[in-house]
């Protein structure tokens, strides 16, 4: 008789030979309601907390998603912070991630040390890895956000600046990489009266000297900014 091992990636119980004698079809329900249907539509929110590293459970065979959190179709993570690292098992999955939480970047790492991708706030992706390296397969841009203050924002982002009560400073993204994307509209028609600044930090806006603010006195004004390169800057487009 030899006793049941697990398979690499979705820790699937292979009963052994001649093992489970009375109990075999349990295992085998098991497996098919919790292992295979996690992993294709399993749907997990994960509270993480803080600038650490949370480390997903990989449970061996049946168990309940929060024992074996890898194992999940889809991923959705929460924090309050600024970063936060996910780390998973070395193996190869589909994953769908997705970010909901407005403020924290997580970077999710493959092994203890191993290669890396980033998911910004109010962001999905859709990735796989070959248990080496992550692939992109699609990704989605967050939705609009409504900002009546001071807010720096994240490639991606589609910003209603309400500037009614004042006028409203709105930081671009550091650190950009071409083809970065900021929306603006004026979301009261107030643009005239109480002004949107745009900081560009240490970079340029339609190749203006590096550290040039924007500032939009137009009521009902829509645009977007694409980083193009660090000799352009920012360029301006329509909404």
């Amino acid at each position: 008789l030899m006793a049941s091992t697990f398979s690499t990636r979705l820790k699937i119980e292979l009963i052994g030979s001649g093992e489970q004698a009375g109990s075999w079809g349990t295992t085998t329900n098991n497996n098919f309601s919790q292992s295979v249907e996690q992993s294709i539509a399993g749907v997990l929110t994960i509270a993480t907390s803080g600038t650490g590293t949370t480390t997903l459970t990989t449970g061996n065979g049946p168990q309940a998603a929060a024992d074996n959190q890898a194992r999940q179709a889809a991923l959705r993570f929460t924090n309050a912070s600024a970063t936060h690292t996910v780390q998973y098992p070395a193996v190869e999955k589909l994953y769908l991630l997705v970010n909901g939480s407005s403020t924290c970047t997580f970077t999710h790492r493959l092994g203890a040390s191993g290669n890396t991708i980033t998911l910004l706030p109010n962001k999905t992706k859709m990735v796989a890895t070959d248990g080496t390296n992550w692939f992109t397969l699609e990704t989605t841009g967050s939705t609009y956000i409504e900002k009546t203050s001071a807010y720096t924002a994240f490639a991606g982002d589609n910003i209603f600046v309400d500037t009614s009560a004042g006028a409203v400073t709105i930081t671009l993204p550091s650190s950009p990489t071409q083809g970065d994307a900021v929306s603006f509209i004026d979301a009261e028609g107030t643009f005239d009266t109480n002004n949107l600044t745009v900081e560009p930090g240490s970079e340029k806006i339609m190749a203006n000297t590096a550290g040039d603010e924007m500032v939009v006195d137009t009521n009902n004004a829509g645009f977007t900014l694409v980083y193009q390169d660090s000799t352009h800057g920012w360029r301006l487009k329509d909404k």
